[in-house]
């Protein structure tokens, strides 16, 4: 039942979402740091930040691996009707060969979006993804927060999605994560979780 139930949302929740978007950054006075717009480049996030972070990232035209599950059909649909170009995937399911996509569009000069702690946490926990794309094609990782001057925290959900409301201002913040010649895989995901840290610290609504 649960699949078929997904594929009939897919369409109206998806439009209603993306509409939702659009209206609170089309009304808002947005500060996005010129770091963000550099390509190519691995956007990193907490899942906490992904409603605004779609609709930038769309802007930009930035690829972003949305888990396979059947309930994330609709996000799937709110991130193309926003202008991402998605691929589908997560661990277990179909990870790898998202992640080989994500290669693909790094190495044609494209910048993707990987909200790492997600599809279902734990929150505020980076999984390792984009320290693999890192290795494999070499771009640098920009972590990425938002603070609004008027928000909600949707309540009752694992990741404490911060979700704006219209007519604010909303300022995107930008952080490089330092990489250092001998890096292993595990010391560059520990400074890609400090930095993250270190963002939702400074911006302190998450």
């Amino acid at each position: 039942m649960r699949r078929p139930l997904w594929q009939a949302a897919e369409w109206p929740l998806g439009v209603t979402l993306a509409t939702a978007t659009r209206a609170v950054l089309g009304s808002s006075k947005l500060r996005v740091d010129p770091l963000f717009v550099r390509s190519p480049a691995i956007i990193v996030h907490w899942h906490a930040h992904l409603p605004v972070m779609l609709g930038l990232c769309g802007r930009e035209r930035h690829s972003i691996m949305i888990s396979g599950a059947p309930y994330m059909a609709p996000i799937a649909r709110m991130a193309k009707l926003l202008g991402l170009r998605v691929v589908r995937g997560a661990s277990g399911e179909g990870g790898q060969a998202a992640l080989r996509l994500l290669e693909d569009a790094l190495v044609r000069g494209e910048s993707v979006e990987l909200a790492v702690d997600g599809p279902a946490g734990p929150a505020f926990r980076a999984r390792p993804g984009c320290v693999e794309l890192a290795f494999r094609t070499g771009a640098p990782i920009v972590a990425v927060a938002y603070r609004a001057s008027r928000f909600v925290i949707t309540p009752g959900r694992w990741d404490r999605q911060v979700l704006p409301a219209p007519f604010g201002t909303i300022e995107l913040v930008a952080r490089e994560v330092p990489r250092h010649e001998g890096d292993t895989r595990e010391a560059l995901l520990a400074r890609v979780q400090s930095t993250l840290e270190a963002l939702r610290v400074e911006v302190g609504n998450a």
